[in-house]
């Protein structure tokens, strides 16, 4: 499909100006004692650097839990609650010790790590609340000490430990069970907060140095199998979080930082010694009913994202459940569907989000289709170079961003084509393969 210039204009900015309102309702909070301090979610500039004063006793993590800002002190062994004016509510004290991070479970309850046993606490264990800040009671994790915790929104929960020969990240179900890990013990030390920064790549803020082996600093694991998959040297690493411009916060006793991926350097944005991150939605946004449908729908080639059919029908499409549930990185409706791809559906009333409804979808070609069986291209992701196997003439080879605009063009003649990626900006882009007037599309990660 071609567009004109006013056309393509057009779309460009209207997909920026959702962006924009979706992300209007969000900040990045971060902790610098004594104030939490208010961020912008896509550049990561100061908005209030004192949206809540604290007290003493090394407040460590906030999370959201609906309409309230739930903040831990490590030493202070008390969970403070806020309204989303940053006025104090109450406080949940007694049979907690040396806590630190703490998460939203399943929409349905908070768990926070403990590490000690003063106040009647259980000592090294999850304690799990309900929302309304009543204890349900702990599971315990076989004496290593938990520091943070993360819902990965598809019924596991990672969880990050400390220790030289114990530090790892773990996943276990919405039950506690232990389901194993995702980063073994022993490969770094201390991991303290751990985030998805998209689908199959978790980053971690590493805080000591394992005695001959690898570094302290940030770090990016695969989530699939915890290889790593780039780190960068910044020392006592204690907080991370993810930007909406691909920049990367940290925290550490030097203060808050942004990295910029690309060129692995780091700007001081406030020198103050912080903590962990999180994510506020100030506006106190009552979500809206999830969209519904079949979760596995079929279309033909060339058929877009309008194409799908969930209720209600004016749903906003995101390419991975980590846009859908931050609101960044909106798709326009005419993105072509790409086999095998799930896309994630979000209901959005009044600037509230509701919970991402994921369709998987399947493309058929016709009698002669493209070889599935006898295509394959690697590495993905790739740093520089893509290659492409067929068992027929590959005649062309084109690569669009997810906006659907063309980025490179290749003509080829060839059952085995290498593509140049160096020149591209690291993202995501979809490329098409296109063979004896059958064509492919694939998803490609430049990194």
């Amino acid at each position: 499909m071609k567009f004109k210039t006013t056309q393509l204009i057009a779309l460009l900015i209207s997909v920026l100006c959702l962006t924009f309102s979706l992300q209007a309702q969000e900040r990045i909070a971060v902790i610098q004692s004594p104030n939490v301090v208010l961020l912008d979610p896509v550049t990561g500039d100061i908005i209030d650097p004192s949206f809540i004063v604290l007290d003493a006793g090394t407040p460590k993590a906030l999370i959201q839990v609906g309409e309230e800002i739930w903040i831990s002190y490590q030493i202070g062994d008390k969970i403070e609650r806020y309204d989303l004016d940053g006025n104090l509510l109450s406080t949940i004290e007694g049979g907690l010790d040396n806590i630190k991070g703490m998460a939203l479970i399943n929409n349905s309850e908070v768990w926070l790590t403990n590490a000690g046993t003063q106040n009647g606490a259980p000592g090294d264990a999850i304690i799990r609340f309900d929302l309304d800040g009543n204890n349900l009671g702990f599971f315990l994790t076989d004496n290593i000490s938990s520091f943070d915790i993360i819902d990965n929104g598809d019924g596991e929960v990672y969880i990050s430990y400390i220790g030289a020969s114990t530090s790892k990240i773990e996943r276990r179900d919405y039950d506690g069970n232990v389901i194993g890990n995702i980063l073994e013990p022993g490969v770094v030390n201390f991991v303290q907060q751990i985030a998805i920064e998209e689908p199959g790549v978790i980053i971690a803020a590493v805080f000591s140095i394992i005695s001959g082996g690898n570094q302290n600093g940030l770090y990016r694991f695969s989530e699939t199998d915890g290889s790593i998959l780039d780190f960068w040297n910044e020392g006592n690493l204690r907080g991370v979080a993810k930007l909406g411009n691909g920049e990367i916060l940290w925290t550490s006793a030097a203060g808050v930082h942004r990295l910029d991926p690309g060129t692995g350097i780091s700007t001081l944005i406030s020198g103050d010694s912080g903590q962990y991150f999180g994510r506020l939605n100030l506006d106190g946004c009552t979500p809206p009913p999830a969209p519904t449908g079949d979760t596995e729908q079929t279309f033909q080639e060339g058929a877009t994202l309008a194409d799908i059919v969930v209720d209600p029908s004016n749903v906003t499409w995101f390419a991975s459940e980590d846009d859908a549930l931050t609101g960044t990185n909106p798709l326009p409706s005419n993105t072509v569907l790409v086999d095998g791809e799930t896309y994630y559906a979000v209901n959005i009333v009044g600037g509230c989000l509701s919970d991402p409804f994921g369709v998987t979808v399947t493309i058929t070609l016709g009698l002669n289709d493209f070889d599935n069986s006898s295509f394959s291209y690697y590495p993905n992701p790739t740093n520089n170079m893509l290659y492409l196997d067929y068992n027929k003439t590959i005649s062309e080879v084109v690569i669009s961003n997810l906006l659907g605009q063309t980025i490179l063009a290749q003509k080829t003649n060839a059952t085995s084509v290498e593509v140049d990626l160096s020149a591209l900006s690291n993202a995501t882009y979809l490329v098409k393969i296109v063979s004896e007037g059958n064509t492919k599309t694939i998803k490609v990660i430049k990194k």
